[in-house]
């Protein structure tokens, strides 16, 4: 088990003005095209200042650390997810079929962009709060996405079925990510999880 990172960092600038505003913004976006093309760990700091056009300094003041700067990469591109969530009443009948179609969703975007889930696992053993913010705010929206699909699932009931939900996803994209599943494995597992989830286990057979 990976041990968790602790740091004692600058507190980040807060861009005020339009041109911080954009200068923040570029160092995002730079980031993020560096992610879409190269694992996490390849990718160094003066590349992301390089490909936004700002001083090395700069960057570092808006994002002391490399874990930082990613952790808001990853809250913003998480974003983009929630926002395309198949909603209750968006061609589905039931709470399963939108589950499964949000966890679907899930999984064919990261199978596109597998760098992203891979900088989870890096972010999510770093305890610096400047870290576990956006990283934080990343999966609540994740699991507000799912909850959205919840129409008539039991009030009580809704946490505990998005939270087994989102635990399925995660092991089944960790054995996908390191090649112990394919990803059209983890699309039958999806959809095969999310029936025992609102049907139940079946019995053995004697």
């Amino acid at each position: 088990m990976l041990g968790a990172v602790t740091t004692a960092l600058p507190t980040p600038a807060v861009a005020v003005t339009p041109s911080q505003r954009d200068r923040r913004a570029r160092i995002l976006r730079a980031a993020t095209e560096l992610l879409e093309s190269r694992e996490y760990e390849r990718i160094q700091i003066r590349d992301v200042a390089e490909g936004a056009g700002v001083a090395l300094g700069t960057l570092y003041r808006y994002f002391p650390s490399k874990e930082q700067l990613f952790a808001h990469v990853l809250q913003d591109w998480g974003a983009t997810f929630e926002a395309r969530a198949p909603r209750p009443g968006e061609g589905a009948a039931t709470d399963a079929e939108r589950l499964e179609r949000a966890l679907r969703a899930a999984v064919r975007a990261f199978e596109r962009h597998p760098n992203f889930f891979r900088l989870i696992t890096v972010l999510e053993v770093v305890r610096d709060p400047l870290v576990t913010d956006p990283y934080g705010r990343y999966s609540e929206g994740f699991h507000a996405a799912l909850r959205a699909t919840l129409r008539d699932v039991h009030p009580d009931d809704v946490d505990a079925v998005t939270t087994l939900a989102a635990s399925l996803l995660s092991n089944l994209l960790r054995a996908w990510a390191h090649g112990r599943i394919s990803g059209a494995e983890v699309h039958r597992r999806v959809q095969h999880g999310v029936r025992v989830i609102f049907a139940g286990a079946r019995p053995a057979r004697r």
